[in-house]
């Protein structure tokens, strides 16, 4: 490597950051410029890659920590799906420095860090002591995933990237070693690996493209249909299981639009399915006794034996795929049998849509894939592009254009600005973001009845408030403050103590000001700070995620609208620290509560 290949990563640098994140601090920017490249064949969506950032105060040399389960990205606490026996979990740790060598002080750091952080059973008051809580927060959902899930295989990879590096200390490598053999001692199952990746290295990932064209190769020439781009084929079982296989021999989560938490396991009808797959019988073709497979593609290309394929969507036959993927290697000596598959092209979205939801009209909806075709995702999109914005009810869809992630507000996003500022369940929009999805939750967050200006008011709340306590906060409090702080401001702003979804609607043009805004996280802090000293709820998150702290924070908001509340007043509430006397205009904070700024 030479000094070219640092000129070129960082204009290549410069360059995202003005597309994609030009209000993003520079050094956020290129912890999410690496992993943007790192985990791409993972296929994160924005929304991961930021949920992922530790660096700051008290990171532990951490500046970036992401958790993925077969393939998909685990960033709220919603229980996974049973994902079966030897489900793929990865554990990424991420170290960029804008440096121009490695050296043994980071990972020296990490042999320190991590057997305090990724230890079952630790003491997380202590721990915060030299922790910051994001941290903490994803080590802990790793911890717990690892321990719910049955048997999984387990790989960790620590990856160290220098911006400016140009060579690698002899010494460093050993320090590697180590570092590799301190992760062994802790998960002695674990596949650990240490990974430096110098400018080129990093620049070499930024240009692999995303794969957007594959190739199926077919048993014997396709039939096609009278309708222009519909095709029927069998493909031999080894040709499937290369076209839904990721070029790190892993199956490719991209195919599935997100939902690989569907896997139902070892069910019944899974078993039966790997059953028949084992059983090679001359006198019996698979596709025989299997549904098959249906396959959507913005564009088709027929060519003899071979299909290649424009984008394709596997929308029906996610069991089949994955016990395809996962049979034995004996089972492929001499296995000549197919699986059926359903080719359609669809370029228009609307047809997409409506073809996804038929195959699909027998099974649960999944996470995202069905609700993204429902009619209110598509207004929500359309009435949110007149207004500068890009919701992806497609997951990655307008990141993978390029669009600035500010610009962009993911289905998850949307979710939990309505269930902060409608719904008012902050803690829920903290804690489980994902159960937007849910029977029950869903119809109550997206109906086809509410104004579509009540979404756009809902996010800008949102948006609004971490605004403010980035600006007058620090980025370090802004996901355990801000869906509580959108709840308040949607109080105070429609004047409502349940604001309606009209009222909601009616603030695209309503504003608030800094005092208010600084008012209401003092109400905040002061219900985190009593439930801190009344239930021993140490760390931020888990004070974010608690319901009855929810309805106590609601409650201060009611007297805020009547111009009761405390904050209004010269004084805190009577025997509340400093504010008892009359001396404070807040109460004052424990000094036992971890990161908290103001």
């Amino acid at each position: 490597m030479n000094a070219n290949d640092v000129f070129l990563l960082q204009s290549m640098i410069d360059r995202d950051q003005k597309r994609s994140a030009p209000n993003m601090a520079a050094a956020r920017h290129q912890t999410f410029f690496v992993a943007k490249q790192l985990l791409k064949k993972l296929n994160p969506g924005h929304d991961d890659l930021l949920s992922g950032i530790v660096d700051g105060e008290k990171d532990c040399g951490v500046d970036g920590m992401y958790l993925f389960a077969n393939s998909l990205c685990v960033r709220d606490e919603t229980p996974l799906k049973v994902l079966g026996r030897r489900a793929r979990l990865d554990l990424y740790i991420l170290q960029v420095k804008n440096t121009s060598g490695f050296t043994e002080a980071p990972i020296e750091k990490l042999m320190l860090s991590l057997p305090k952080i990724l230890v079952f059973g630790r003491d997380e008051e202590r721990l915060a002591e030299t922790v910051n809580s994001r941290l903490i927060e994803i080590s802990r959902r790793f911890l717990d995933t690892y321990r719910t899930l049955d048997l999984p295989e387990l790989r960790i990879f620590v990856v160290f990237a220098s911006l400016k590096a140009q060579y690698l200390h002899p010494g460093v490598e050993r320090k590697a070693n180590e570092l590799r053999e301190c992760l062994s001692a802790l998960f002695g199952a674990a596949e650990p690996s240490v990974t430096f990746l110098d400018a080129a290295a990093v620049a070499d990932l930024s240009r692999e493209p995303l794969r957007v064209t594959r190739k199926l190769q077919l048993a014997e020439n396709p039939i096609s249909t009278d309708t222009a781009g519909g095709y029927v084929a069998v493909v031999r079982l080894a040709d499937y299981e290369r076209f839904i296989t990721g070029a790190n021999g892993e199956l490719d989560g991209t195919l599935f639009e997100a939902n690989v938490r569907d896997y139902e396991g070892s069910t019944d009808v899974n078993k039966s399915i790997q059953e028949t797959l084992e059983t090679v019988d001359a006198a019996e073709d698979f596709w025989w006794l299997n549904n098959g497979v249906t396959v959507v593609a913005s564009k088709v290309r027929p060519a003899n034996k071979m299909l290649e394929l424009e984008s394709p969507q596997i929308v029906n036959g996610l069991q089949t795929s994955t016990e395809i993927y996962k049979r034995k290697p004996t089972s492929y000596r001499g296995d000549n049998r197919s699986v059926l598959i359903k080719v359609i092209e669809a370029k228009d979205n609307v047809v997409r849509d409506r073809i996804i939801r038929a195959t699909n009209s027998q099974t649960e909806f999944g996470p995202s894939a069905l609700r993204a075709t429902d009619r209110v995702q598509r207004q929500i999109e359309e009435y949110l592009s007149e207004r500068g914005l890009y919701y992806e009810r497609r997951r990655r869809y307008y990141f993978n254009l390029g669009m600035p992630v500010e610009r962009i507000v993911s289905i998850d996003q949307m979710g939990q600005a309505v269930l902060s500022v409608l719904v008012q369940t902050p803690h829920v929009a903290r804690a489980n973001p994902s159960t937007i999805f849910d029977r029950g939750v869903y119809e109550v967050v997206f109906d086809n009845k509410f104004e579509l200006a009540m979404y756009y008011s809902c996010v800008k709340t949102l948006r609004a408030a971490a605004d403010h306590l980035t600006i007058d906060g620090g980025i370090g409090i802004v996901e355990d403050y801000q869906y509580h702080l959108a709840m308040l401001l949607g109080m105070v702003l429609t004047g409502q103590e349940r604001p309606t979804t009209v009222a909601i609607a009616r603030l695209e043009e309503a504003d608030f000001t800094t005092a208010t805004a600084r008012d209401l996280v003092k109400v905040i802090q002061y219900e985190y700070e009593k439930a801190h000293r009344s239930k021993r709820i140490l760390m931020l998150d888990r004070l974010a995620k608690d319901e009855l702290i929810t309805e106590q924070v609601r409650d201060r908001g009611k007297e805020y609208l009547r111009g009761d509340c405390w904050v209004q007043k010269a004084a805190a509430p009577s025997g509340v620290g400093r504010g008892s006397r009359g001396k404070s205009s807040r109460p004052s904070r424990s000094r036992g509560f971890p990161n908290q700024r103001s």
